[in-house]
């Protein structure tokens, strides 16, 4: 045998480890999902959920032909139990089906006769090709050694199970819905949400005002334990007595559920995206509970803003610091009703800083409002060199941004090429499906409905992408803006905006009060951010009229909810 043939020989040995390339959607799959509703393997809701992952996770992406779902609801430790693994066995010697999908290997078998089946229908090429999205198949000896031992392995047996009951308490979670523990303070209605108990309710608010006011966790379990309290501890049954622990005063002002947050394992849910949650603390004064500035999670910062968009107690956020204690205040504000309604809002900033002696003594945010309209009053950043400096910055911030826009276009090109290659595998097999049963896993309408709102937002961000490098203004208009930016602020009674709009000059706020408290005298100091700071100190800014239309107080109308 020469070397050329030697050659040929070792590249054939090679490719024969490797799994034969085959025509995936030339094949006709069968979906194959099992649950088990007796003893150690019972679980909930699985079925649905199993098919639904296959086929989001593995049929609708790939583009693969699911010519029939197969279910059962019978353990597999047995052999020759199952009607419809039964005659998956049948169809696939028949030669109706040469693909097989499953959530896991541990779905088709849990004994070694219809293992061994699998395998063997594997090797004789009956099955071309299996499926999950849990578990990677290929179809060589080492492949099919990893697949027997999946089918035997005891440990697989009890760690997939253990995933199988998570899979539906995080698909509950995500939805919103109550697992796991009761929380204090509500009961659980037909729909599985959170709604206030109107026996408790009240009484866990109680317990978080005094933790706000500075009351021992002893106090408020012996003032709780006081209160002839009862709890709702199963759906659908009675509330019981309940005596408050140690422990259960700690838990309670540690959870971010009373915030509008709920916690299950690693899985964060805001509520209020899924239905009208009633929080029993505001995030503000939750994260001053816990004496955190941050949870790190935008679901959390996020809660307790109204739909509109506005900020409601939430303006300058941490921005603002007590003079006495250098800590960031809270935001917090107050209403006048008339007739039932309200018709003026005030904001205030409170410290609620333990030590300080200021604790608990709140500051009109009319005075940071006062000291901002005063400032761009006096100081016209409106010199050439000030343009010059604000241009360059502000194509480095285009750049940044387009490159952000880029890469969540090229995100929503794949993720709308998915969808719609899913959706209309869906229509199809759907169309196909003889059984029905795929109708009642899937609505078309939503999956139609989440293509076109990721089409919409598509085009938003491509039309910001191309508009960005516009958005740079020219001299005049840069001089027009910062020469009317008292006058515009004056007129803003949009909070978020106002918000945004300072936090593009100033990086943070001091009021220190002159006096016995806020009230009755107080200063406030701020510091600019870049490039502003720069312009100030070098003097490099044209000094305004000095007009102050201010007002003593933030004060708004209703319409500025």
């Amino acid at each position: 045998m020469d070397e050329l043939q030697k050659q040929q020989e070792l590249l054939k040995l090679l490719k024969g480890n490797e799994p034969e390339e085959i025509d995936r959607q030339k094949l006709r799959y069968a979906l194959y999902a099992r649950k088990s509703t007796q003893g150690d393997e019972k679980q909930a809701s699985s079925i649905e959920d199993q098919v639904r992952e296959c086929m989001d996770r593995i049929s609708g992406p790939q583009g693969l032909n699911v010519v029939r779902i197969y279910e059962d609801k019978f353990s597999a430790k047995v052999a020759d139990t199952r009607d419809a693994f039964k005659q998956l066995i049948q169809d696939i010697k028949s030669g109706k089906i040469d693909g097989l999908i499953a959530w896991h290997p541990d779905r088709l078998s849990r004994n070694m006769k219809e293992a061994g089946t699998i395998i063997d229908f594997v090797d004789r090429d009956l099955i071309k090709d299996l499926q999950f999205p849990t578990f990677t198949f290929e179809n060589t000896p080492a492949g099919k050694m990893l697949l027997g031992i999946t089918f035997v392995m005891a440990k697989q047996y009890s760690e997939h199970l253990s995933e199988s009951v998570n899979r539906g308490n995080r698909r509950a979670v995500g939805d919103g819905e109550f697992i796991g523990k009761f929380k204090h303070g509500y009961i659980i209605d037909t729909k599985r949400h959170f709604q206030p108990d109107q026996d408790s309710f009240t009484l866990v608010k109680q317990m978080f005002d005094m933790a706000l006011a500075g009351r021992s966790q002893k106090e408020i379990r012996l003032w709780i334990n006081d209160q002839d309290y009862k709890v709702q501890k199963r759906r659908g049954f009675d509330s019981v007595p309940h005596t408050w622990s140690k422990d259960d005063v700690s838990d309670l002002l540690r959870d971010p559920h009373y915030a509008g947050i709920h916690k299950w394992g690693k899985t964060l849910v805001n509520l209020n995206e899924y239905y009208d949650f009633e929080p029993l603390i505001e995030v503000d004064d939750f994260l001053k509970l816990n004496k955190v500035d941050s949870l790190n999670s935008a679901k959390i910062l996020t809660i307790n803003r109204p739909k509109g968009g506005n900020i409601k107690s939430d303006f300058l956020r941490q921005l603002v610091h007590c003079g006495d204690c250098n800590q960031s205040m809270t935001s917090h504000m107050t209403n006048k009703r008339r007739d039932g309604e309200i018709y003026e809002l005030r904001y205030y900033y409170r410290c609620d800083t333990v030590d300080c002696r200021l604790k608990g003594k709140s500051a009109k945010a009319g005075l940071v409002i006062a000291e901002v309209q005063k400032f761009f009053s006096t100081y016209l950043f409106v010199t050439e060199s000030n343009y010059d400096t604000f241009v360059k910055n502000a194509k480095v911030r285009v750049k940044q941004s387009q490159k952000t826009m880029d890469s969540e276009i090229a995100s929503l090109k794949v993720r709308i090429g998915n969808k719609e290659t899913s959706y209309e595998n869906l229509k199809k097999l759907i169309r196909d499906d003889e059984s029905g049963k795929l109708k009642g896993h899937y609505d078309l309408d939503t999956e139609l409905a989440e293509i076109e709102k990721l089409r919409a937002r598509y085009d938003k961000v491509l039309k910001l992408r191309e508009g960005a490098p516009n958005s740079i203004p020219e001299f005049k208009e840069y001089l027009k803006l910062f020469q009317s930016t008292p006058v515009i602020l004056g007129k803003i009674r949009d909070m978020k905006q106002m918000d945004t709009f300072i936090r593009i000059f100033f990086s943070n706020f001091t009021i220190t009060a002159t006096e016995k408290d806020f009230r009755k005298g107080s200063e406030v100091s701020f510091k600019l951010k870049e490039p502003w700071a720069g312009f100030l100190d070098s003097n490099d800014f044209v000094r305004g009229a000095g007009k102050e239309t201010l007002t003593p107080g933030l004060i708004l109308g209703k319409d500025a909810l």
